[in-house]
């Protein structure tokens, strides 16, 4: 009798279980976003660009789009409300498998000769409007129902006015800081870095650092990252990694003796 029970029971938590996540599969495919393009330019000629959103699922969301300056500070990043540039319209209502454009507007000139960088955040609140504390952007939404919030941050650049080219020039090293090594890169040029897929080569020998994307450094920054502690730095290896999506790897560091 109480092996039946005991079956029992588990068979009725099993089932709990087997609901709950056929509750979460079936809220999240209700509502979904895609967001296009990844990137956003605007030339010096141009005081605005376009971003899409598109309601994959088959019930109505909301989204809320804000504009930060997007700063790097000791190898941080920072996001400061701006109004340099504005996103228009701010609050929207995506309807099912509808297009929805965002204007991404320039307040002003275009920055004299070093490209300036943004995120655009946008969020989905799968919830009306009136149920979303808009002024505290608190992520702790409530309701009767399970609520599903996702995030995308879409990096926005501002080129210059003067006509130069606009480019990274980098600056990499290895340094050590209590016991760790790290691999430093620091951006003097006038444009900005997307770093992927750092990796350490050595004749047929790879090893991923950071595999995909590994992160932005912005012109005037610098950021680092650790190396593992079994690494062996020997000779004739180098760092290497794709810089802005370009499909040949860079040599980073190159490490030609033994210090």
């Amino acid at each position: 009798m109480i092996l039946l029970r005991l079956a029992s029971t588990a068979k009725k938590i099993q089932l709990g279980i087997t609901l709950l996540f056929l509750l979460i599969a079936s809220s999240l495919s209700e509502a979904s976003m895609q967001v296009s393009p990844t990137k956003i330019f605007v030339a010096a000629e141009r005081n605005a660009a376009g971003l899409t959103l598109l309601n994959t699922g088959n019930a109505i969301l909301h989204a809320q789009v804000r504009v930060f300056e997007w700063r790097q500070q000791d190898g941080k990043n920072q996001l400061v409300p701006s109004h340099t540039i504005v996103a228009s319209p701010p609050m929207l209502k995506l309807t099912p498998g509808v297009n929805q454009l965002v204007r991404i507007v320039r307040n002003g000139l275009p920055p004299d000769s070093t490209e300036s960088s943004y995120r655009i955040i946008i969020d989905e609140l799968p919830v009306p409007t009136n149920q979303v504390d808009v002024a505290n952007q608190s992520n702790n939404l409530k309701s009767d129902g399970l609520q599903f919030r996702l995030r995308y941050s879409v990096p926005v650049f501002l080129a210059p006015s003067k006509q130069t080219l606009v480019q990274p020039v980098l600056n990499t090293r290895l340094i050590e800081d209590r016991g760790v090594q790290f691999l430093h890169i620091s951006n003097d040029g006038n444009g900005h870095a997307q770093i992927a897929d750092l990796t350490w080569m050595q004749g047929e020998r790879r090893i991923n650092i950071v595999p995909g994307l590994s992160g932005y450094v912005l012109p005037g920054q610098q950021r680092q990252w650790p190396l593992p502690e079994s690494l062996d730095l020997i000779k004739d290896g180098a760092f290497t990694a794709r810089i802005n999506g370009e499909l040949l790897e860079r040599i980073l560091v190159p490490i030609t003796a033994m210090d």
